[in-house]
């Protein structure tokens, strides 16, 4: 039989496979009924128009002002993490760059910086809020939760792996027979924190199916009108593949994170709050008159298992994956056994360069907090998102452990207060 034969059975067969796959992810879809076809939760179209339109530049506020104001409204934003923060991204040359913190206890935004003011290189809001930034490799943290609540994996399911992980290969990475042997497949926790792309892809095409990702993918906010927050968010924007006409390498490469698709710093530490509630969507806070939120009374967007599982990998990328120099150095040692999360690399138009990411909660085993940082390379950069990331965590450390911490300060108050009304003072 001739190549060119053989290589037409071969699609053919990779076709079917394709097809049979997503007719089997629709049947898992209905048979868990609301686990998976739940109404997307996470935007409030209901929400009042006269939202207030945050500034492209935040004021600046002195270490000690314990009344933070924006406009004359009191925020959330914890001065002495916000300087320390924005002091870090100045010493490293004010690339375009932004971070966002925050609690994901109640919704508050501890922490809002930016590099390069947005005037200087075209965007429209602050950098926080900017959605042209590639998603990247965030949204293998969306492949990973669909796997987890559609296909039943756990978190050292394994595949084998030919073509090697960088690269998304139109032919090869899709064997339809899996290898028997453990030592010869790269596990589900590896793969996320080594950023495996090929493993991504053939996890797409082989046990989820493209529509299974979308569904999972617009609970986490993308295409919704607007996140559900106190002030203007714009939405992150999508741009789906066709079903009936993408090929297997398009489907791969859009599951790696090659698709069209971006997103806000805001709106990823968002996604990673859910997480850290165990899959409880909150509304993100800035004002302090707004009332703060609670996850036991939030919107669901997936099981709990899944957010356990997805906090069971992300500890990976820290430990020995894409981001563990940022936690290797110095005082950030102690910080790399309690952090989890997500990076992500790939060039951007918008603005146009190479953007890194990187998403994440701490503490894991109780989370507190989560980050997103977003870092575009330059000339002569100074940094990534891991390390602005790492500096920003270290910050907030310094805050609720310091000598004179205010959050220790806090509790002893709180404390002292509930001792008077039990009347167990002197």
């Amino acid at each position: 039989m001739s190549n060119s034969h053989t290589t037409r059975r071969s699609r053919l067969y990779f076709s079917l496979l394709w097809l049979a796959g997503c007719l089997a992810c629709q049947q898992s879809s209905a048979q868990k009924g609301d686990a998976t076809t739940a109404p997307h939760p996470v935007m409030d179209s209901s929400k009042p128009q006269s939202l207030t339109t945050l500034p492209l530049d935040l004021p600046e506020w002195g270490d000690t002002d314990s009344n933070p104001l924006l406009a004359g409204r009191p925020v959330t934003i914890v001065p002495q993490i916000q300087n320390q923060i924005s002091r870090f991204i100045r010493n490293g040359g004010s690339p375009i760059s932004a971070l966002v913190m925050i609690n994901v206890k109640t919704g508050e935004i501890l922490a809002m910086a930016q590099g390069a003011p947005p005037s200087r290189w075209g965007a429209e809001t602050h950098s926080a809020l900017h959605i042209g930034f590639p998603t990247a490799s965030l949204f293998k943290t969306v492949v990973a939760a669909t796997a987890f609540e559609i296909a039943d994996l756990d978190t050292e399911a394994t595949l084998s792996m030919f073509g090697g992980c960088s690269h998304v290969h139109p032919r090869g990475i899709w064997p339809p027979v899996e290898s028997r042997s453990p030592n010869q497949g790269l596990s589900l926790r590896r793969a996320y924190g080594n950023s495996c792309n090929g493993y991504f892809a053939k996890l797409a095409v082989n046990r989820i199916g493209l529509g299974p990702i979308l569904n999972m993918a617009k609970r986490l906010g993308w295409n919704n009108q607007s996140l559900a927050a106190d002030f203007m968010v714009p939405p992150s924007p999508l741009r789906e593949p066709s079903a009936t006409s993408s090929s297997i390498h398009t489907i791969g490469k859009f599951a790696a994170g090659f698709g069209s698709v971006s997103i806000s710093a805001i709106h990823a530490a968002w996604q990673e709050a859910v997480i850290a509630n165990n899959g409880m969507a909150i509304p993100v806070r800035l004002f302090r008159d707004t009332p703060a939120g609670d996850p036991s009374q939030g919107t669901r967007v997936f099981q709990e298992t899944t957010a356990i599982n997805l906090k069971r990998i992300m500890d990976s990328t820290v430990m020995d994956g894409t981001a563990k120099h940022a936690f290797s150095r110095g005082r950030l040692r102690l910080l790399r056994t309690e952090v989890g999360g997500k990076t992500g690399t790939l060039t951007g138009n918008h603005p146009q360069g190479l953007t890194t990411w990187f998403a994440g909660i701490y503490p894991l085993e109780d989370p507190e907090i989560a980050v997103a940082a977003v870092v575009m390379l330059e000339n002569l950069w100074k940094f990534k998102a891991t390390n602005l990331a790492a500096e920003s965590i270290m910050a907030y450390y310094d805050y609720r452990n310091g000598p004179d911490s205010p959050m220790k300060t806090a509790r002893k108050s709180a404390s002292h207060e509930n001792a008077l009304k039990n009347g167990k003072t002197h």
